[in-house]
C-alpha cells in the first residue's frame, strides 16, 4: 500500500512539474512575440520622432532666415511700417523661442524612445539567445 501511495504522489508530482514547464513555454513565447511586436512599434515611434526633430529644426531654419529678410526690409519703410514689421518680429521671435522648446522635447523623446530600444532590445536578444540554447 505504501508503494501505491508514493507511486501515486510521484504521478501527481509529475503531472505538476509537466503543467508547470508547458506554462512556462506558453508564457515564454507570448513574451517572445510581444517584445518582438513592442521594438517594432518602438522603431516606428523613433523614426517618427526624427522625421518630426527634422521637420521642426527646418522649419526654425526658414522662420530665422525670414527674420533676417524683415530685418534688411525694414531700413527703407516708413515708421507705421517699422513698427509693425517690429510687432510682427516680435511674434515671430516668440514662435522661434516656441519652435526651438519643441524641438529640444523632441530631441529628449528621441532620447527616451532610443534608450527603451536599445532596453527591450537588449531583452529581445537575450530571450532571443535563450531560446536557441
Amino acid at each position: 500500500m505504501d508503494n501505491e501511495l508514493l507511486t501515486i504522489f510521484v504521478g501527481i508530482i509529475a503531472i505538476c512539474m509537466v503543467f508547470i514547464a508547458v506554462t512556462v513555454v506558453v508564457v515564454g513565447s507570448r513574451v517572445f512575440k510581444t517584445m518582438k511586436r513592442v521594438h517594432e512599434f518602438i522603431d516606428s515611434v523613433q523614426q517618427e520622432l526624427s522625421f518630426l526633430s527634422t521637420k521642426v529644426a527646418l522649419t526654425l531654419h526658414d522662420i530665422s532666415e525670414f527674420i533676417f529678410y524683415l530685418k534688411t526690409q525694414t531700413s527703407s519703410l516708413g515708421a507705421k511700417s517699422f513698427l509693425a514689421l517690429h510687432e510682427l518680429h516680435e511674434m515671430i521671435s516668440y514662435i522661434h523661442t516656441q519652435t526651438r522648446s519643441l524641438v529640444y522635447k523632441a530631441a529628449n523623446g528621441i532620447t527616451k524612445v532610443t534608450l527603451g530600444s536599445l532596453a527591450i532590445d537588449a531583452l529581445f536578444k537575450l530571450f532571443q539567445k535563450n531560446k536557441t540554447k
